[in-house]
């Protein structure tokens, strides 16, 4: 068993308009799920943080707690009319947002990159 925090687990910096949380690892258990929603949960909406980009090119295994905790991620950025943008989806990954029909609701980009120039060009379209 490790002794991670989830802190420690997740980058988390400000790249322009946007805040790029970065998972590093593998599973996002249950600790760094809430870790992740805390750190979003506290930008004040009056930081300037225009977008949201969780970059879950590390994760290759996300257990069905946390698609309800992306859903609340997506619900508080919702709320305080930021964009929210999943990055870097393995195949695996991606799959279950097809499948459970998720890749409708979040918006789906293949790289960090690619997120943060489709915030600049204001697009809405999933990649």
């Amino acid at each position: 068993m490790s002794d991670q925090t989830g802190a420690s687990s997740i980058q988390f910096d400000k790249v322009g308009d946007a805040a790029v949380a970065r998972p590093q690892m593998k599973m996002m258990d249950d600790q760094s799920l809430k870790t992740l929603v805390r750190m979003i949960e506290e930008l004040s909406p009056e930081s300037a943080v225009g977008g949201v980009i969780i970059d879950l090119s590390r994760v290759t295994i996300l257990p069905s707690l946390a698609l309800g905790l992306l859903v609340q991620i997506s619900n508080t950025c919702k709320a305080r009319e930021q964009k929210l943008t999943l990055a870097g989806l393995q195949p695996q990954i991606r799959k279950v947002f097809t499948i459970t029909r998720l890749d409708r609701v979040f918006q789906i980009a293949d790289s960090v990159e690619a997120a943060m120039k489709s915030a600049v060009r204001g697009g809405s379209e999933p990649s």
